[in-house]
Protein backbone atom coordinates (compact mmCIF):
# COMPACT_ATOMS: atom_id res chain seq x y z
CA UNK A 1 0.00 0.00 0.00
CA UNK A 2 1.43 3.51 -1.02
CA UNK A 3 0.72 6.28 1.70
CA UNK A 4 -1.29 7.98 -1.07
CA UNK A 5 -3.71 6.24 -0.29
CA UNK A 6 -3.83 7.08 3.46
CA UNK A 7 -6.13 9.04 4.94
CA UNK A 8 -6.22 11.78 5.31
CA UNK A 9 -5.56 11.74 1.92
CA UNK A 10 -4.30 15.59 1.45
CA UNK A 11 -2.27 15.06 4.49
CA UNK A 12 -0.44 11.71 3.44
CA UNK A 13 -0.27 12.78 -0.31
CA UNK A 14 1.91 15.90 0.77
CA UNK A 15 3.93 13.81 3.10
CA UNK A 16 4.64 11.70 -0.17
CA UNK A 17 6.10 14.61 -2.23
CA UNK A 18 8.04 15.80 0.74
CA UNK A 19 9.85 12.57 1.05
CA UNK A 20 10.43 12.73 -2.57
CA UNK A 21 12.74 15.82 -1.58
CA UNK A 22 15.92 15.27 0.03
CA UNK A 23 16.26 17.65 2.94
CA UNK A 24 18.71 16.95 5.35
CA UNK A 25 19.58 20.03 7.63
CA UNK A 26 21.62 22.52 5.30
CA UNK A 27 20.81 21.18 2.03
CA UNK A 28 17.31 22.60 2.45
CA UNK A 29 16.90 24.46 -1.05
CA UNK A 30 14.91 21.78 -2.96
CA UNK A 31 12.07 21.59 -0.03
CA UNK A 32 11.70 25.43 0.19
CA UNK A 33 11.27 25.81 -3.60
CA UNK A 34 8.41 23.20 -3.36
CA UNK A 35 6.89 25.36 -0.50
CA UNK A 36 7.15 28.48 -2.25
CA UNK A 37 5.73 26.74 -5.42
CA UNK A 38 3.23 25.05 -3.36
CA UNK A 39 2.39 28.53 -1.89
CA UNK A 40 2.37 30.52 -5.62
CA UNK A 41 0.11 27.36 -7.01
CA UNK A 42 -2.58 28.18 -4.47
CA UNK A 43 -2.81 31.93 -4.76
CA UNK A 44 -1.20 32.39 -1.70
CA UNK A 45 1.24 35.19 -0.86
CA UNK A 46 5.08 33.91 0.03
CA UNK A 47 8.25 35.26 1.14
CA UNK A 48 11.68 33.32 2.22
CA UNK A 49 13.85 34.84 4.66
CA UNK A 50 17.87 35.32 4.78
CA UNK A 51 18.23 32.39 6.62
CA UNK A 52 15.48 29.89 4.69
CA UNK A 53 12.63 30.02 6.74
CA UNK A 54 9.39 30.62 4.80
CA UNK A 55 6.06 32.51 5.60
CA UNK A 56 2.63 31.76 3.53
CA UNK A 57 -0.58 33.62 4.31
CA UNK A 58 -4.39 33.16 3.98
CA UNK A 59 -7.27 35.46 4.41
CA UNK A 60 -9.78 34.56 7.20
CA UNK A 61 -12.59 32.94 5.81
CA UNK A 62 -15.59 35.13 5.26
CA UNK A 63 -16.41 36.86 8.46
CA UNK A 64 -13.41 35.59 10.03
CA UNK A 65 -11.07 38.57 8.72
CA UNK A 66 -10.74 40.12 11.84
CA UNK A 67 -10.04 37.17 14.37
CA UNK A 68 -6.51 37.37 16.10
CA UNK A 69 -4.39 35.29 13.67
CA UNK A 70 -3.36 31.66 13.99
CA UNK A 71 0.49 30.88 12.84
CA UNK A 72 1.41 27.67 11.81
CA UNK A 73 4.72 26.16 12.30
CA UNK A 74 6.68 22.83 11.71
CA UNK A 75 10.68 22.88 10.32
CA UNK A 76 11.31 21.79 6.61
CA UNK A 77 14.73 19.82 7.26
CA UNK A 78 14.83 16.22 9.12
CA UNK A 79 17.42 14.24 10.64
CA UNK A 80 19.68 11.73 7.77
CA UNK A 81 20.43 8.03 9.59
CA UNK A 82 20.55 5.08 7.72
CA UNK A 83 22.04 1.87 8.81
CA UNK A 84 25.27 0.51 7.78
CA UNK A 85 23.94 -1.84 5.40
CA UNK A 86 21.51 0.64 4.09
CA UNK A 87 22.83 2.64 0.34
CA UNK A 88 21.06 5.66 0.72
CA UNK A 89 22.57 9.21 -0.22
CA UNK A 90 20.57 11.74 1.58
CA UNK A 91 21.53 14.96 -0.83
CA UNK A 92 19.67 13.23 -3.90
CA UNK A 93 17.51 9.80 -2.43
CA UNK A 94 14.36 9.80 -1.83
CA UNK A 95 13.40 8.16 1.27
CA UNK A 96 11.29 4.83 0.84
CA UNK A 97 7.87 4.89 2.57
CA UNK A 98 6.82 1.59 4.09
CA UNK A 99 3.54 0.57 5.23
CA UNK A 100 3.25 -2.07 8.04
CA UNK A 101 0.29 -2.47 9.95
CA UNK A 102 -0.88 0.72 12.00
CA UNK A 103 2.60 2.50 10.99
CA UNK A 104 4.54 4.10 7.99
CA UNK A 105 8.48 3.30 8.52
CA UNK A 106 11.23 4.08 6.40
CA UNK A 107 13.64 1.72 4.24
CA UNK A 108 16.82 1.42 6.34
CA UNK A 109 16.74 5.25 6.88
CA UNK A 110 15.07 8.21 9.21
CA UNK A 111 11.77 8.59 8.20
CA UNK A 112 11.45 12.50 8.26
CA UNK A 113 8.14 12.25 10.20
CA UNK A 114 9.65 14.39 12.25
CA UNK A 115 8.39 16.94 11.26
CA UNK A 116 7.50 16.46 7.71
CA UNK A 117 4.19 15.50 8.65
CA UNK A 118 3.76 18.73 10.61
CA UNK A 119 4.72 20.47 7.70
CA UNK A 120 2.16 18.02 5.09
CA UNK A 121 -0.51 19.12 7.63
CA UNK A 122 0.51 22.53 7.52
CA UNK A 123 0.29 22.42 3.40
CA UNK A 124 -2.74 20.68 3.79
CA UNK A 125 -4.54 23.45 5.62
CA UNK A 126 -3.59 26.14 3.46
CA UNK A 127 -4.93 23.98 0.84
CA UNK A 128 -8.35 23.28 1.74
CA UNK A 129 -10.70 25.57 0.33
CA UNK A 130 -13.64 24.38 2.36
CA UNK A 131 -12.26 25.05 5.93
CA UNK A 132 -13.45 27.69 7.95
CA UNK A 133 -10.58 29.44 9.55
CA UNK A 134 -9.13 33.08 10.97
CA UNK A 135 -6.30 34.58 9.19
CA UNK A 136 -3.79 31.90 9.02
CA UNK A 137 0.19 31.76 8.82
CA UNK A 138 2.23 28.93 7.83
CA UNK A 139 5.65 29.45 9.22
CA UNK A 140 8.01 26.89 7.84
CA UNK A 141 11.57 27.09 9.63
CA UNK A 142 14.98 25.93 8.04
CA UNK A 143 17.80 23.85 9.66
CA UNK A 144 16.08 22.83 13.09
CA UNK A 145 17.59 20.02 13.53
CA UNK A 146 21.09 21.19 13.90
CA UNK A 147 20.65 23.99 16.08
CA UNK A 148 16.80 25.25 15.47
CA UNK A 149 19.27 27.81 13.52
CA UNK A 150 16.24 29.13 11.44
CA UNK A 151 13.90 30.31 14.48
CA UNK A 152 16.94 32.01 16.22
CA UNK A 153 17.05 33.97 12.55
CA UNK A 154 13.44 34.53 12.44
CA UNK A 155 12.66 38.10 13.20
CA UNK A 156 10.55 40.26 15.07
CA UNK A 157 7.80 41.88 13.16
CA UNK A 158 7.53 39.83 10.27
CA UNK A 159 4.94 37.76 11.65
CA UNK A 160 2.10 38.70 12.46
CA UNK A 161 -0.52 36.00 14.26
CA UNK A 162 -1.29 36.56 17.90
CA UNK A 163 -1.50 32.40 18.55
CA UNK A 164 1.29 29.98 17.90
CA UNK A 165 0.54 26.19 17.25
CA UNK A 166 3.67 24.18 16.80
CA UNK A 167 2.96 20.88 15.16
CA UNK A 168 6.64 19.38 16.18
CA UNK A 169 5.19 17.21 18.99
CA UNK A 170 5.95 13.74 18.74
CA UNK A 171 3.01 11.93 21.75
CA UNK A 172 -0.61 12.01 20.46
CA UNK A 173 -3.04 13.16 22.83
CA UNK A 174 -1.23 15.34 24.78
CA UNK A 175 -0.48 18.88 24.74
CA UNK A 176 3.01 20.58 25.11
CA UNK A 177 3.30 23.86 26.79
CA UNK A 178 7.09 23.92 27.50
CA UNK A 179 10.59 22.82 26.85
CA UNK A 180 13.91 23.16 27.53
CA UNK A 181 16.89 24.66 26.02
CA UNK A 182 20.41 23.62 24.88
CA UNK A 183 23.91 24.78 24.25
CA UNK A 184 26.16 23.16 21.80
CA UNK A 185 29.47 21.86 23.33
CA UNK A 186 32.83 20.96 21.23
CA UNK A 187 35.71 19.18 23.33
CA UNK A 188 38.90 18.94 21.65
CA UNK A 189 41.97 17.77 23.00
CA UNK A 190 45.82 18.07 20.78
CA UNK A 191 47.05 14.50 20.31
CA UNK A 192 50.89 12.89 19.28
CA UNK A 193 51.41 10.42 17.53
CA UNK A 194 54.38 7.78 16.76
CA UNK A 195 55.26 5.63 13.81
CA UNK A 196 54.12 1.67 13.79
CA UNK A 197 54.36 -0.11 10.27
CA UNK A 198 52.31 -3.21 11.22
CA UNK A 199 47.98 -4.72 11.37
CA UNK A 200 45.02 -2.98 12.25
CA UNK A 201 42.64 -4.21 13.41
CA UNK A 202 38.74 -2.51 13.77
CA UNK A 203 37.14 -2.25 17.35
CA UNK A 204 33.53 -1.96 16.56
CA UNK A 205 29.87 -1.47 17.97
CA UNK A 206 27.01 -2.40 16.93
CA UNK A 207 22.76 -2.93 17.28
CA UNK A 208 21.85 -0.03 19.27
CA UNK A 209 18.42 1.63 19.44
CA UNK A 210 20.05 4.89 19.31
CA UNK A 211 17.07 7.78 18.98
CA UNK A 212 16.46 11.19 20.10
CA UNK A 213 18.80 12.96 22.55
CA UNK A 214 16.10 14.74 24.12
CA UNK A 215 12.68 12.57 24.40
CA UNK A 216 14.24 9.82 24.75
CA UNK A 217 17.48 10.63 26.68
CA UNK A 218 15.76 8.98 30.21
CA UNK A 219 15.46 5.98 28.63
CA UNK A 220 18.91 4.78 29.36
CA UNK A 221 19.88 3.54 25.62
CA UNK A 222 23.36 2.67 24.91
CA UNK A 223 25.87 5.19 23.34
CA UNK A 224 28.03 3.59 21.39
CA UNK A 225 30.75 6.07 22.02
CA UNK A 226 30.26 5.53 25.53
CA UNK A 227 30.68 1.37 25.15
CA UNK A 228 33.33 1.88 22.77
CA UNK A 229 35.31 4.14 25.10
CA UNK A 230 34.76 1.28 28.03
CA UNK A 231 35.99 -1.35 25.02
CA UNK A 232 39.10 0.30 25.18
CA UNK A 233 39.73 0.92 28.48
CA UNK A 234 39.42 -2.71 29.38
CA UNK A 235 41.71 -3.72 26.17
CA UNK A 236 43.93 -0.78 26.97
CA UNK A 237 44.96 -1.70 31.11
CA UNK A 238 45.17 -5.58 29.95
CA UNK A 239 48.87 -5.10 29.41
CA UNK A 240 49.26 -8.59 27.41
CA UNK A 241 46.87 -7.35 24.89
CA UNK A 242 49.53 -4.08 24.00
CA UNK A 243 47.01 -2.52 22.62
CA UNK A 244 47.60 0.66 20.27
CA UNK A 245 45.46 3.20 19.61
CA UNK A 246 44.62 4.72 16.03
CA UNK A 247 42.02 6.61 15.90
CA UNK A 248 37.98 6.55 16.05
CA UNK A 249 35.22 7.35 14.26
CA UNK A 250 31.93 7.58 15.88
CA UNK A 251 28.65 9.24 15.64
CA UNK A 252 26.48 11.64 13.26
CA UNK A 253 24.98 14.58 14.72
CA UNK A 254 24.43 16.29 18.20
CA UNK A 255 20.35 15.17 18.52
CA UNK A 256 20.60 11.86 17.83
CA UNK A 257 22.10 9.03 20.60
CA UNK A 258 24.85 7.42 18.48
CA UNK A 259 24.41 4.15 17.78
CA UNK A 260 27.65 2.96 15.97
CA UNK A 261 31.37 3.52 16.90
CA UNK A 262 34.36 2.48 15.26
CA UNK A 263 38.05 2.53 16.47
CA UNK A 264 41.03 1.79 14.80
CA UNK A 265 43.56 -0.05 17.36
CA UNK A 266 46.79 -2.36 17.29
CA UNK A 267 47.67 -5.58 19.28
CA UNK A 268 49.75 -8.18 19.58
CA UNK A 269 48.49 -10.67 16.83
CA UNK A 270 48.86 -13.61 19.15
CA UNK A 271 46.62 -11.89 21.50
CA UNK A 272 43.90 -11.28 19.30
CA UNK A 273 41.60 -14.61 20.14
CA UNK A 274 41.50 -13.39 23.99
CA UNK A 275 41.30 -10.18 23.21
CA UNK A 276 37.79 -11.28 21.43
CA UNK A 277 37.01 -13.45 24.12
CA UNK A 278 37.30 -10.33 26.66
CA UNK A 279 34.85 -8.22 24.69
CA UNK A 280 32.46 -11.01 24.22
CA UNK A 281 32.55 -11.09 28.34
CA UNK A 282 32.09 -7.46 28.18
CA UNK A 283 29.04 -7.20 25.61
CA UNK A 284 27.69 -9.71 27.80
CA UNK A 285 27.93 -7.33 31.15
CA UNK A 286 26.99 -4.32 29.27
CA UNK A 287 23.71 -6.27 27.84
CA UNK A 288 22.72 -6.78 31.28
CA UNK A 289 22.86 -3.72 31.90
CA UNK A 290 21.09 -2.24 28.92
CA UNK A 291 17.29 -2.01 27.83
CA UNK A 292 15.23 -4.37 26.17
CA UNK A 293 15.72 -2.68 22.97
CA UNK A 294 19.17 -2.60 23.14
CA UNK A 295 19.95 -6.32 23.63
CA UNK A 296 21.26 -6.88 19.98
CA UNK A 297 24.62 -5.07 21.22
CA UNK A 298 27.69 -6.02 19.53
CA UNK A 299 31.15 -5.48 20.31
CA UNK A 300 33.31 -6.83 17.94
CA UNK A 301 37.39 -6.87 16.70
CA UNK A 302 38.40 -8.05 13.47
CA UNK A 303 41.54 -7.94 11.10
CA UNK A 304 41.56 -4.72 9.63
CA UNK A 305 44.27 -2.32 7.27
CA UNK A 306 47.83 -1.87 8.10
CA UNK A 307 48.27 0.91 9.85
CA UNK A 308 51.35 3.57 9.65
CA UNK A 309 50.99 5.64 13.24
CA UNK A 310 49.14 5.16 16.66
CA UNK A 311 48.45 7.71 19.25
CA UNK A 312 51.35 8.03 21.23
CA UNK A 313 50.91 6.21 25.15
CA UNK A 314 50.30 9.29 26.96
CA UNK A 315 47.37 10.67 23.94
CA UNK A 316 46.06 7.21 24.12
CA UNK A 317 45.13 7.17 27.76
CA UNK A 318 43.83 11.10 28.15
CA UNK A 319 41.47 10.31 24.57
CA UNK A 320 39.96 7.15 26.77
CA UNK A 321 39.86 8.93 30.28
CA UNK A 322 38.00 11.67 28.64
CA UNK A 323 35.55 9.42 26.90
CA UNK A 324 34.90 7.77 29.93
CA UNK A 325 34.52 10.43 31.85
CA UNK A 326 32.51 13.13 29.93
CA UNK A 327 29.19 12.82 31.44
CA UNK A 328 26.37 11.25 29.12
CA UNK A 329 22.68 10.70 29.86
CA UNK A 330 20.35 12.62 32.55
CA UNK A 331 22.23 15.24 34.82
CA UNK A 332 19.27 16.17 37.06
CA UNK A 333 15.28 15.41 37.27
CA UNK A 334 12.93 18.25 37.41
CA UNK A 335 12.56 19.59 41.00
CA UNK A 336 9.06 21.08 39.61
CA UNK A 337 7.48 18.80 37.19
CA UNK A 338 7.15 14.86 37.84
CA UNK A 339 9.29 12.76 35.52
CA UNK A 340 10.80 15.60 33.40
CA UNK A 341 14.38 15.34 33.22
CA UNK A 342 15.54 18.71 33.78
CA UNK A 343 19.34 18.48 32.92
CA UNK A 344 21.50 16.41 30.15
CA UNK A 345 23.82 15.74 27.62
CA UNK A 346 24.46 13.48 24.87
CA UNK A 347 28.35 12.62 23.80
CA UNK A 348 27.12 12.41 20.44
CA UNK A 349 30.45 12.72 17.92
CA UNK A 350 33.79 11.73 18.14
CA UNK A 351 36.42 12.49 15.28
CA UNK A 352 40.40 12.03 15.85
CA UNK A 353 43.23 13.22 13.55
CA UNK A 354 45.50 15.74 15.11
CA UNK A 355 43.12 16.72 17.59
CA UNK A 356 40.33 14.58 19.35
CA UNK A 357 36.79 16.53 18.74
CA UNK A 358 34.12 15.77 20.60
CA UNK A 359 30.52 17.41 19.89
CA UNK A 360 27.95 17.13 22.48
CA UNK A 361 24.52 18.60 22.75
CA UNK A 362 23.89 19.76 26.79
CA UNK A 363 20.25 20.02 27.33
CA UNK A 364 18.20 22.12 29.95
CA UNK A 365 14.67 23.71 31.53
CA UNK A 366 17.18 25.63 33.63
CA UNK A 367 20.17 27.55 32.26
CA UNK A 368 22.05 28.05 35.64
CA UNK A 369 22.16 24.09 35.64
CA UNK A 370 22.96 23.97 31.98
CA UNK A 371 25.66 26.16 32.45
CA UNK A 372 27.06 24.01 35.56
CA UNK A 373 26.96 20.70 33.65
CA UNK A 374 28.84 22.74 31.18
CA UNK A 375 31.57 23.75 33.78
CA UNK A 376 32.31 20.56 35.16
CA UNK A 377 32.54 19.01 31.37
CA UNK A 378 35.23 21.66 30.51
CA UNK A 379 36.71 21.51 33.89
CA UNK A 380 37.59 17.49 32.53
CA UNK A 381 38.96 19.32 29.36
CA UNK A 382 41.54 21.15 30.68
CA UNK A 383 42.64 18.82 33.25
CA UNK A 384 43.90 16.45 30.51
CA UNK A 385 45.29 19.33 28.54
CA UNK A 386 42.22 20.01 26.03
CA UNK A 387 40.18 22.34 25.85
CA UNK A 388 35.49 23.11 25.46
CA UNK A 389 34.11 25.63 23.27
CA UNK A 390 29.82 26.29 23.81
CA UNK A 391 27.64 27.98 20.55
CA UNK A 392 24.26 28.18 19.75
CA UNK A 393 22.67 28.89 23.19
CA UNK A 394 18.99 28.95 23.58
CA UNK A 395 16.62 29.22 26.61
CA UNK A 396 13.44 27.25 27.27
CA UNK A 397 9.96 27.55 26.53
CA UNK A 398 8.29 27.90 29.54
CA UNK A 399 4.89 26.82 30.25
CA UNK A 400 2.15 28.73 31.17
CA UNK A 401 -0.95 25.96 32.13
CA UNK A 402 -3.57 28.35 32.67
CA UNK A 403 -3.36 30.35 29.45
CA UNK A 404 -6.68 30.72 27.03
CA UNK A 405 -4.68 28.61 24.33
CA UNK A 406 -4.02 26.03 26.47
CA UNK A 407 -7.57 25.49 28.20
CA UNK A 408 -9.49 25.98 24.45
CA UNK A 409 -7.31 23.12 22.89
CA UNK A 410 -7.64 20.47 25.99
CA UNK A 411 -11.47 20.96 25.81
CA UNK A 412 -11.01 20.13 21.59
CA UNK A 413 -9.27 17.34 22.60
CA UNK A 414 -11.13 16.32 25.09
CA UNK A 415 -13.96 15.45 22.79
CA UNK A 416 -11.79 14.27 20.02
CA UNK A 417 -10.11 11.81 22.80
CA UNK A 418 -12.83 11.12 25.05
CA UNK A 419 -10.48 12.18 27.93
CA UNK A 420 -8.77 15.42 28.80
CA UNK A 421 -5.62 15.60 26.91
CA UNK A 422 -2.51 15.66 29.25
CA UNK A 423 -0.69 18.69 29.27
CA UNK A 424 2.77 18.77 29.41
CA UNK A 425 6.49 19.78 29.07
CA UNK A 426 9.47 17.92 27.38
CA UNK A 427 12.92 17.51 27.27
CA UNK A 428 13.64 18.65 24.18
CA UNK A 429 14.05 21.80 21.85
CA UNK A 430 11.10 23.25 20.20
CA UNK A 431 11.44 26.52 18.54
CA UNK A 432 8.64 27.77 20.61
CA UNK A 433 10.64 29.08 23.42
CA UNK A 434 13.41 30.83 20.38
CA UNK A 435 10.11 32.20 18.84
CA UNK A 436 8.91 33.76 21.93
CA UNK A 437 11.41 35.92 23.02
CA UNK A 438 10.66 38.05 19.53
CA UNK A 439 7.53 37.39 20.15
CA UNK A 440 6.54 37.54 23.83
CA UNK A 441 2.69 38.19 23.13
CA UNK A 442 1.88 35.08 21.46
CA UNK A 443 0.07 32.17 23.34
CA UNK A 444 1.43 29.15 22.05
CA UNK A 445 1.19 25.19 22.30
CA UNK A 446 2.58 22.14 20.17
CA UNK A 447 0.84 18.92 19.94
CA UNK A 448 1.20 16.29 16.60
CA UNK A 449 0.66 12.36 15.66
CA UNK A 450 2.55 9.26 17.82
CA UNK A 451 6.78 9.25 15.89
CA UNK A 452 8.79 6.45 17.80
CA UNK A 453 12.03 6.66 17.46
CA UNK A 454 13.02 9.78 15.72
CA UNK A 455 16.31 10.58 14.39
CA UNK A 456 17.11 6.70 14.01
CA UNK A 457 16.33 4.62 11.36
CA UNK A 458 13.86 2.79 13.60
CA UNK A 459 11.66 6.14 13.22
CA UNK A 460 7.99 5.62 12.67
CA UNK A 461 4.65 7.52 12.16
CA UNK A 462 1.33 6.03 13.78
CA UNK A 463 -1.40 6.14 10.81
CA UNK A 464 -4.48 6.91 12.80
CA UNK A 465 -2.40 9.07 15.19
CA UNK A 466 -1.68 11.21 12.16
CA UNK A 467 -5.50 11.48 11.15
CA UNK A 468 -6.43 12.82 14.96
CA UNK A 469 -4.00 15.26 15.11
CA UNK A 470 -5.29 16.48 11.87
CA UNK A 471 -8.97 16.33 13.66
CA UNK A 472 -7.93 18.52 16.49
CA UNK A 473 -5.82 20.83 14.62
CA UNK A 474 -8.64 21.75 12.35
CA UNK A 475 -11.37 21.74 14.90
CA UNK A 476 -9.43 24.33 16.53
CA UNK A 477 -8.94 26.48 13.34
CA UNK A 478 -12.89 25.93 12.70
CA UNK A 479 -13.52 26.83 16.18
CA UNK A 480 -15.54 30.79 15.96
CA UNK A 481 -13.41 31.68 18.95
CA UNK A 482 -10.29 30.92 18.91
CA UNK A 483 -8.99 31.61 22.36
Amino acid sequence: MSIQELAPRDVWQYFYQITQIPRPSHQEEKIQQYILDEAARLGLPAERDARGNIRVCKAGSAGRENEPGVILQAHLDMVAQKNSDTVHDFSKDPIRTVVKGDWVHADGTTLGADNGIGVAMILAVLADPNLSHPPLEGLFTASEEVGLEGALAVQPGWLQGNILLNLDYEEEGELCIGCAGAVNGDYTLPLQYEALDGQGYQLRVRGLKGGHSGVEIHLQRGNAIKILARALQTLHEDKDYALKLAGITAGDLRNAIPREADAVVALSGSQLAAAQQTLHELTAQIRAELPAEDQGLQISLEPGEAISRILDGQSAARVIAVLRNLHNGVDRMSVDIPGLVETSNNVAVVRTDDTLRVRCMLRSSVDSARDDLAARMEALLNLAGGSAAYTGAYSGWKPQPHAELVEKLAALGEKIYGKMPPVKAIHAGLECGILYTHYPHWQMAAFGPTIVSPHSPDEKVNIASVARSYCWLVSYLNSRKNI
